[in-house]
Protein backbone atom coordinates (compact mmCIF):
# COMPACT_ATOMS: atom_id res chain seq x y z
CA UNK A 1 0.00 0.00 0.00
CA UNK A 2 1.23 3.49 -0.81
CA UNK A 3 -0.12 5.70 1.69
CA UNK A 4 1.68 4.86 5.03
CA UNK A 5 -0.18 6.18 7.93
CA UNK A 6 1.47 9.75 9.25
CA UNK A 7 3.20 10.38 5.58
CA UNK A 8 1.11 11.94 3.28
CA UNK A 9 0.71 15.58 4.17
CA UNK A 10 -1.25 16.57 1.36
CA UNK A 11 -3.88 15.39 -1.29
CA UNK A 12 -4.59 16.78 -4.11
CA UNK A 13 -7.55 16.03 -6.28
CA UNK A 14 -8.10 16.45 -10.18
CA UNK A 15 -12.03 18.13 -9.97
CA UNK A 16 -13.74 16.65 -12.99
CA UNK A 17 -15.03 12.89 -13.11
CA UNK A 18 -13.02 12.65 -10.18
CA UNK A 19 -15.09 14.52 -7.06
CA UNK A 20 -17.69 14.32 -9.11
CA UNK A 21 -19.65 12.70 -12.59
CA UNK A 22 -18.69 15.06 -15.07
CA UNK A 23 -19.63 13.13 -17.98
CA UNK A 24 -23.08 12.97 -17.58
CA UNK A 25 -23.72 16.33 -16.43
CA UNK A 26 -21.38 17.24 -20.03
CA UNK A 27 -23.79 15.19 -21.84
CA UNK A 28 -27.35 16.50 -20.12
CA UNK A 29 -26.16 20.19 -20.65
CA UNK A 30 -25.24 19.80 -24.16
CA UNK A 31 -28.20 18.30 -24.31
CA UNK A 32 -30.35 21.29 -22.91
CA UNK A 33 -28.06 23.92 -25.27
CA UNK A 34 -28.67 21.72 -28.90
CA UNK A 35 -32.81 21.59 -27.53
CA UNK A 36 -32.45 25.77 -27.22
CA UNK A 37 -30.35 26.08 -30.42
CA UNK A 38 -32.73 24.09 -32.72
CA UNK A 39 -35.96 25.11 -31.85
CA UNK A 40 -34.53 28.77 -31.82
CA UNK A 41 -32.89 28.39 -35.60
CA UNK A 42 -35.75 25.91 -36.56
CA UNK A 43 -32.95 23.32 -37.64
CA UNK A 44 -32.34 19.45 -36.88
CA UNK A 45 -30.15 17.90 -34.37
CA UNK A 46 -27.28 16.47 -37.28
CA UNK A 47 -27.04 20.10 -38.71
CA UNK A 48 -26.19 21.13 -34.87
CA UNK A 49 -24.16 18.65 -34.04
CA UNK A 50 -21.77 18.85 -36.90
CA UNK A 51 -21.43 22.74 -36.43
CA UNK A 52 -20.54 22.27 -32.60
CA UNK A 53 -18.21 19.22 -33.44
CA UNK A 54 -16.09 21.76 -36.14
CA UNK A 55 -16.24 24.78 -33.94
CA UNK A 56 -15.05 22.40 -30.71
CA UNK A 57 -12.73 20.92 -32.70
CA UNK A 58 -11.14 24.33 -34.46
CA UNK A 59 -10.85 25.50 -31.15
CA UNK A 60 -8.57 22.81 -29.86
CA UNK A 61 -6.53 23.21 -32.80
CA UNK A 62 -6.23 26.89 -32.56
CA UNK A 63 -5.36 27.18 -29.09
CA UNK A 64 -3.40 23.95 -28.18
CA UNK A 65 -3.47 22.53 -24.97
CA UNK A 66 -4.54 25.49 -22.76
CA UNK A 67 -6.74 26.35 -20.02
CA UNK A 68 -9.58 28.50 -22.61
CA UNK A 69 -9.48 25.74 -25.02
CA UNK A 70 -12.27 24.36 -23.08
CA UNK A 71 -14.05 27.40 -22.96
CA UNK A 72 -17.70 26.84 -24.30
CA UNK A 73 -18.41 30.38 -25.50
CA UNK A 74 -15.79 29.90 -28.13
CA UNK A 75 -17.22 26.33 -28.75
CA UNK A 76 -20.40 28.39 -29.30
CA UNK A 77 -19.61 31.52 -30.73
CA UNK A 78 -17.87 28.89 -34.01
CA UNK A 79 -20.96 26.65 -33.68
CA UNK A 80 -23.13 29.79 -34.78
CA UNK A 81 -20.49 30.95 -37.20
CA UNK A 82 -20.59 27.35 -38.93
CA UNK A 83 -24.56 27.72 -38.66
CA UNK A 84 -24.16 31.07 -41.08
CA UNK A 85 -25.63 32.71 -38.08
CA UNK A 86 -24.49 35.56 -36.62
CA UNK A 87 -22.07 34.93 -33.41
CA UNK A 88 -23.11 36.97 -31.06
CA UNK A 89 -26.89 36.41 -31.61
CA UNK A 90 -27.74 33.26 -29.18
CA UNK A 91 -24.05 32.42 -28.04
CA UNK A 92 -24.28 34.26 -24.57
CA UNK A 93 -27.40 32.27 -24.20
CA UNK A 94 -26.26 28.82 -25.20
CA UNK A 95 -23.39 29.51 -22.54
CA UNK A 96 -25.80 30.26 -19.65
CA UNK A 97 -28.03 27.23 -20.90
CA UNK A 98 -25.21 24.73 -20.82
CA UNK A 99 -23.48 26.14 -17.15
CA UNK A 100 -26.77 26.71 -15.93
CA UNK A 101 -28.20 23.25 -16.92
CA UNK A 102 -24.35 21.69 -15.45
CA UNK A 103 -23.96 23.67 -11.91
CA UNK A 104 -27.58 23.15 -10.87
CA UNK A 105 -26.88 19.25 -10.81
CA UNK A 106 -23.97 18.93 -9.39
CA UNK A 107 -22.89 16.69 -6.49
CA UNK A 108 -19.93 14.69 -5.00
CA UNK A 109 -19.64 11.26 -5.76
CA UNK A 110 -21.24 8.85 -2.76
CA UNK A 111 -18.56 9.12 0.13
CA UNK A 112 -16.05 11.74 -1.14
CA UNK A 113 -17.52 14.43 1.70
CA UNK A 114 -17.00 11.79 4.31
CA UNK A 115 -13.02 11.41 2.84
CA UNK A 116 -12.58 15.06 3.02
CA UNK A 117 -14.04 15.35 6.48
CA UNK A 118 -11.54 13.28 7.99
CA UNK A 119 -8.78 14.25 5.90
CA UNK A 120 -9.24 17.57 7.38
CA UNK A 121 -9.63 16.13 11.11
CA UNK A 122 -6.35 14.91 10.27
CA UNK A 123 -4.80 18.36 9.25
CA UNK A 124 -4.15 16.96 5.84
CA UNK A 125 -4.40 19.79 3.37
CA UNK A 126 -6.30 19.48 0.07
CA UNK A 127 -5.97 20.32 -2.93
CA UNK A 128 -7.35 21.23 -6.70
CA UNK A 129 -5.41 20.51 -9.80
CA UNK A 130 -7.63 20.63 -12.52
CA UNK A 131 -7.79 21.85 -15.94
CA UNK A 132 -9.99 24.29 -17.78
CA UNK A 133 -10.31 27.85 -16.96
CA UNK A 134 -10.54 29.24 -13.30
CA UNK A 135 -13.73 31.29 -13.55
CA UNK A 136 -15.67 28.44 -14.21
CA UNK A 137 -14.05 26.02 -11.88
CA UNK A 138 -14.67 28.03 -9.13
CA UNK A 139 -18.14 28.24 -9.57
CA UNK A 140 -17.70 24.36 -9.64
CA UNK A 141 -16.28 23.88 -6.55
CA UNK A 142 -19.02 26.45 -5.04
CA UNK A 143 -21.65 24.52 -6.60
CA UNK A 144 -20.27 21.11 -4.68
CA UNK A 145 -20.03 22.91 -1.11
CA UNK A 146 -16.07 22.67 -1.66
CA UNK A 147 -15.06 26.50 -1.28
CA UNK A 148 -14.11 25.94 2.35
CA UNK A 149 -11.96 22.53 2.21
CA UNK A 150 -10.03 23.46 -0.64
CA UNK A 151 -6.17 24.76 0.57
CA UNK A 152 -4.73 25.62 -2.92
CA UNK A 153 -6.15 25.67 -6.25
CA UNK A 154 -3.93 25.68 -9.55
CA UNK A 155 -5.88 25.63 -12.96
CA UNK A 156 -4.25 25.31 -16.69
CA UNK A 157 -5.06 28.82 -17.07
CA UNK A 158 -2.95 29.78 -14.43
CA UNK A 159 -0.39 27.61 -14.99
CA UNK A 160 -0.25 28.24 -18.59
CA UNK A 161 -0.05 24.30 -19.43
CA UNK A 162 -2.19 21.31 -19.14
CA UNK A 163 -1.42 17.52 -17.38
CA UNK A 164 0.42 15.83 -17.85
CA UNK A 165 2.90 18.96 -18.20
CA UNK A 166 5.36 19.30 -15.03
CA UNK A 167 4.79 22.99 -14.58
CA UNK A 168 1.28 22.54 -13.15
CA UNK A 169 2.11 19.84 -11.05
CA UNK A 170 5.04 22.13 -9.51
CA UNK A 171 2.54 25.18 -8.77
CA UNK A 172 0.94 23.00 -6.84
CA UNK A 173 3.50 21.55 -4.58
CA UNK A 174 4.99 25.12 -4.15
CA UNK A 175 1.48 26.62 -3.01
CA UNK A 176 1.81 24.01 -0.92
CA UNK A 177 4.81 24.53 0.63
CA UNK A 178 5.60 20.68 0.09
CA UNK A 179 7.83 18.25 -1.46
CA UNK A 180 5.96 15.61 -3.56
CA UNK A 181 7.17 12.28 -1.44
CA UNK A 182 4.27 13.94 1.10
CA UNK A 183 1.75 14.57 -1.55
CA UNK A 184 -1.01 12.42 -2.88
CA UNK A 185 -2.48 12.97 -6.27
CA UNK A 186 -6.09 11.23 -6.74
CA UNK A 187 -7.23 11.30 -10.41
CA UNK A 188 -9.63 9.83 -12.64
CA UNK A 189 -7.26 10.52 -16.15
CA UNK A 190 -4.15 7.58 -16.37
CA UNK A 191 -1.70 10.18 -18.94
CA UNK A 192 -2.51 13.89 -17.75
CA UNK A 193 -3.17 12.47 -13.85
CA UNK A 194 -1.71 9.43 -12.58
CA UNK A 195 1.53 9.76 -15.20
CA UNK A 196 1.71 13.01 -14.73
CA UNK A 197 1.69 12.92 -10.96
CA UNK A 198 4.42 9.87 -10.96
CA UNK A 199 6.72 12.00 -13.00
CA UNK A 200 6.42 14.85 -10.71
CA UNK A 201 7.48 12.61 -7.45
CA UNK A 202 4.48 12.68 -5.67
CA UNK A 203 1.90 9.23 -5.06
CA UNK A 204 -0.92 8.85 -7.10
CA UNK A 205 -3.83 7.08 -6.57
CA UNK A 206 -6.14 6.07 -9.77
CA UNK A 207 -9.71 6.76 -9.38
CA UNK A 208 -12.00 4.84 -11.63
CA UNK A 209 -15.45 4.28 -10.71
CA UNK A 210 -16.32 2.04 -14.06
CA UNK A 211 -13.23 -0.37 -13.41
CA UNK A 212 -11.92 1.27 -16.88
CA UNK A 213 -8.56 0.69 -15.41
CA UNK A 214 -6.96 -2.41 -16.57
CA UNK A 215 -7.65 -1.25 -20.16
CA UNK A 216 -4.67 1.63 -19.54
CA UNK A 217 -1.95 0.17 -17.24
CA UNK A 218 1.20 -0.33 -18.08
CA UNK A 219 4.92 -0.57 -16.70
CA UNK A 220 4.45 3.05 -15.08
CA UNK A 221 5.04 1.93 -11.18
CA UNK A 222 4.23 4.32 -7.75
CA UNK A 223 0.14 4.40 -7.93
CA UNK A 224 -2.94 2.66 -6.83
CA UNK A 225 -6.12 1.84 -8.02
CA UNK A 226 -9.38 2.82 -6.33
CA UNK A 227 -13.30 2.61 -7.63
CA UNK A 228 -15.00 4.30 -5.13
CA UNK A 229 -14.36 6.76 -2.16
CA UNK A 230 -14.83 4.01 0.26
CA UNK A 231 -11.61 2.77 -0.97
CA UNK A 232 -9.62 5.82 -1.18
CA UNK A 233 -10.25 6.46 2.70
CA UNK A 234 -9.10 3.09 3.12
CA UNK A 235 -5.94 3.55 1.17
CA UNK A 236 -5.22 6.85 2.62
CA UNK A 237 -6.37 5.71 6.33
CA UNK A 238 -8.55 8.33 7.32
Amino acid sequence: MLCVKGMIQAVIFDLDDTLYDYKTLDQEANRAVQDFVCESLGIDEMKYKDAYMRGRRETKEQLGSVGASHNRMLYFQKTLEHLNHKPLSLSLQMYETYWGTFLTKMKLYPGAREVLNKLHERGIQVGICTDLTAHIQHRKLKALGLTDDVDCLVTSEEAGREKPAPEIFTMCLDKLNMKPEVVCFVGDNYRRDIEGAVAAGMHAVWFCPDGEETACRDDVKGYEVVTDYSQLGKLLHV
